[in-house]
This record gives structure tokens, C-alpha cells and sequence, in this order.
């Protein structure tokens, strides 16, 4: 008797947490800390972005460079002191660049800030260099970050990192999204060359009350890949904001004009297009999505979305 009584308390127990709605974030604000357009700071062929959801700070890449990051955040009043953590997206050097000069700068004032980095499954495998030799660089630089006092974290699937805040993990491919060079390679576990298709692509994804927002490095799985992974985990329907790099810049009208009726579909309110995504590519869709202006816009250094405010584009950009 009092076994079968353990046993329905436990089944009443996971049906009462398996009910509890999914934490959403209540305050969110991000920042572009590198990109190419700038109209205050230094502009690259990079990206990062500072998130700050609720209580919870998090450096999404770290751009090119050593210093931008570092020098744009101070021109912004930002104090990357208080972030404890990365998300890298993917090992490409215009988002990693800046991940040990800034670990080493920012410990230096913080033992404790940037020293968890969250990445995808496949980040560390070697690719091959034009010219055909094996760069191993990220590889090198996580035992120096480990040597640091950092802790890295491999995600293999998508995985809440903070209450309403989650990684992709790597991104089915569902949809025949190409968005990256086709000549890249990599090798495999047994050290034979084959296609980069760049399988560690890892999104963040904020779950608000208003929908999903998305920040991505370069998006090379695809967005529409992206948001479809978010939504059939959160069983959440509505993309409220897709902000980073898409990597739509090659890609022809017909292709940009799917990726806009799909964002449509979803709900979009509002797209930001920094870095890879291209530029014409952004009012495209702006055009094709249904939004108006301000609503889909260029990203620039500096640039922020806020949950209330939306888009603070910047001059150039508005």
C-alpha cells in the first residue's frame, strides 16, 4: 500500500513540474559591441553583442579583433567586469578573436568574469586553412582559457543556461539553408577531409511574453533552421526579434524573400541584420516581412534592442 501511494505521489509530482510554464525573461536589453558599421567606436569584420536579460549578463562573441570589443564597451559605458559569461558561436576568427585577450584583460579586475564559455559540439574540430594546413587555434586558446581558471561548456543540444535563456546547441537541418562557403573543410574524428558545413552553429534564444528573441553569430545553419529548432523545443509559435548575423549576403532575392514570408509566418516584429547579413538584404525583408522602418534595421556598434523600447538603431542606421 504504501508503495502504490510513493509511486502516485511521484506521478502527481512530474505532472505538477512537467505543468509549470517556462520562465520568461522580464527585462532585456541588447548591445552590439562589434560589427561593421559605426557610427561611435571601431567598426570590423566581427561580431559581438552584450545581453542583458533580468539579472543575468551574458558576451554573445567576441569579435575580430583583440581590442575592439574591449574599447568599444568602454566608449559605451560598459563595464564587461560583471559579465561571468561567453556564448561563442561558432569557431570562425571574426567571433573568436577577442575571447582570451578579453578573459585576460577582464580577469585581471574580476577573477570570476568571463570565466564560463558555453559552446557548440564541434567547435574545437580542426578546419583547414586555405592554403590546406590545419588551424588549430581555438583549440590552442580553450587550454589557455582553461589554464585561466575558465570553464568551458560543450553543448551537443539545446539546453536552458539561465532561467528564460537558451543555446541552440548544433541546428537541424530541416530546411535546405546553405548559408555559408561551400568550399570550407574541415576533418573529421578520423582525420579525413570533408565539407565545413560548420555543425557547432549555436543561436541564443530568450523566451519573453512577447515571444522568442534571437541572437545569432552568423546564423550558417539558417535562421528559419534556427527559429524552428527554438519553437518546437519551447512550444513557442511567435519570433518576436531576430538580431545578429544571417549570412544572407550571397544569397538571391528568391532565397531572401523565403527567409521574409517564413519570419512573417513566425511573427516577426522586429529584425536587426549586422555583420554577415548584408545590407540589402535587411530592407528586403523589411519589404517582404511586412515591417516598417525602425522595425528592420541595419545593425550598427552600439546599436540596442530593448523589449519595450525596441530598436535604438543609431543615426546611420535608423
Amino acid at each position: 500500500m504504501k508503495k502504490s501511494a510513493c509511486i502516485l505521489l511521484l506521478v502527481l509530482l512530474s505532472h505538477f513540474l512537467l505543468a509549470q510554464p517556462a520562465h520568461q525573461v522580464k527585462n532585456l536589453k541588447i548591445t552590439i559591441l562589434s560589427t561593421m558599421l559605426a557610427q561611435k567606436g571601431m567598426g570590423e569584420w566581427g561580431f559581438a553583442a552584450l545581453v542583458e536579460a533580468d539579472s543575468v549578463k551574458i558576451l554573445f562573441d567576441a569579435g575580430s579583433h583583440e581590442k575592439t570589443v574591449l574599447e568599444n564597451s568602454k566608449l559605451l559605458n560598459i563595464d564587461l567586469s560583471q559579465v561571468p559569461r561567453f556564448v561563442i558561436s561558432h569557431n570562425h576568427w571574426d567571433h573568436t578573436i577577442g575571447w582570451m585577450p578579453l578573459r585576460n584583460e577582464i580577469s585581471r579586475t574580476n577573477r570570476q568574469a568571463l570565466s564560463v564559455t558555453h559552446v557548440g559540439k564541434g567547435i574545437f574540430d580542426t578546419r583547414l586553412t586555405e592554403t590546406g594546413g590545419d588551424e588549430t587555434k581555438m583549440r590552442q586558446d580553450s587550454a589557455l582559457y582553461v589554464q585561466s581558471g575558465g570553464k568551458i561548456i560543450t553543448h551537443a543540444s539545446f539546453a536552458e543556461i539561465s532561467p528564460g535563456i537558451y543555446v541552440t546547441g548544433p541546428v537541424a537541418r530541416k530546411y535546405p539553408e546553405k548559408n555559408y562557403d561551400q568550399r570550407w573543410q574541415k576533418k573529421d574524428a578520423a582525420g579525413k577531409t570533408v565539407a565545413d558545413i560548420v555543425p557547432e552553429d549555436m543561436s541564443l534564444i530568450i523566451l519573453t511574453a512577447k515571444g522568442l528573441v534571437l541572437l545569432s553569430g552568423c546564423g550558417h545553419s539558417g535562421i528559419i533552421n534556427t527559429i524552428t529548432q527554438a519553437r518546437d523545443h519551447l512550444q513557442q509559435e511567435t519570433v518576436y526579434a531576430a538580431i545578429g548575423g544571417f549570412h544572407l549576403l550571397q544569397n538571391s532575392d528568391e532565397q531572401i524573400r523565403w527567409t521574409a514570408d517564413e519570419l512573417k509566418k513566425a511573427g516577426i516584429r522586429y529584425f536587426m541584420g549586422a555583420h554577415c547579413t548584408g545590407i540589402e538584404p535587411v530592407y528586403q525583408i523589411r519589404e517582404w516581412a511586412g515591417l516598417k522602418r525602425g522595425e528592420s534595421v541595419v545593425g550598427s556598434v552600439g546599436a540596442t534592442f530593448d523589449l519595450v523600447k525596441g530598436f535604438t538603431p543609431g543615426a546611420l542606421a535608423r
